[in-house]
């Protein structure tokens, strides 16, 4: 695989997002994601995974905007539908599964590691942000829901106010479960997944379908690809990537 990294250690694998040079995924990033997590969903030597990155600072900026802003409204349709897929397979996944946040985690690449049971994450200068709504990008139910799960009443502010929170407001509200110098962020990470691993599987795959709702945002598709289109939102982008620019 071009863009990500697979690797194997005692029951607990890890998937490395390793796009160059913060992750920003695009649509063969996607299919490599949604590919790795369903094969490792039926190794039964696997007992947990980690999400982590191969990038120093980011662990993902979230949607290449090169590339993603310029789709037209089927292929954004396809792109964010299989977005939401990768997102239906991470939060199902009848396995532990941690978010090595080692840096940065913007809009797509937050709603990673909030799809993950759990999240390390590394205390320094970097910012975990769902800033969709700055774009006039609005987030899909099963996403909002995601967020109210991790940080319970501090989701609006995060998912209305487009909220960057801090390694350390992440560790007070609950969205980081610990926090850990880069370095020691994936060290870290796979001790949590292989203890939780360590788990009877039954129990935990029960005990988690129980806990979380399905996801299923594909029926919100639509009125979200409009709204992606809306005038605001395409001012909003254009602005960005004239930024970019200069």
């Amino acid at each position: 695989m071009q863009h990500i990294q697979t690797e194997r250690d005692a029951g607990v694998a890890v998937i490395k997002l390793a796009r160059p040079k913060a992750n920003a995924m695009d649509r063969r990033m996607l299919d490599e994601l949604i590919t790795a997590v369903e094969d490792l969903a039926v190794c039964s030597d696997v007992r947990a995974l980690v999400l982590a990155s191969e990038q120093p600072k980011f662990f993902s900026s979230g949607f290449d905007v090169t590339e993603v802003f310029s789709y037209d409204r089927p292929s954004m349709t396809r792109f964010f539908g299989r977005f939401l897929d990768l997102v239906a397979r991470l939060a199902s996944l009848p396995k532990p599964t941690v978010a090595a946040v080692n840096g940065h985690a913007f809009a797509g690449g937050a709603v990673l590691a909030l799809a993950c049971d759990f999240r390390i994450m590394a205390d320094g200068p970097f910012g975990f942000a769902l800033n969709e709504i700055n774009l006039g990008i609005a987030l899909t139910p099963g996403l909002i829901h995601l967020t109210r799960e991790a940080v319970g009443p501090h989701a609006r502010s995060i998912v209305l106010a487009g909220e960057t929170v801090t390694p350390s407001r992440a560790r007070e509200i609950g969205l980081a479960h610990e926090l850990a110098a880069p370095e020691e962020v994936l060290p870290k990470a796979k001790v949590l997944a292989a203890t939780l691993g360590g788990k009877p599987a039954g129990a935990y795959a029960l005990a988690k379908r129980w806990y979380s709702a399905p996801f299923d945002d594909r029926p919100h598709l639509d009125a979200f690809v409009s709204q992606w289109f809306s005038p605001e939102c395409q001012e909003r982008r254009n602005s960005l990537m004239e930024s970019m620019k200069k």
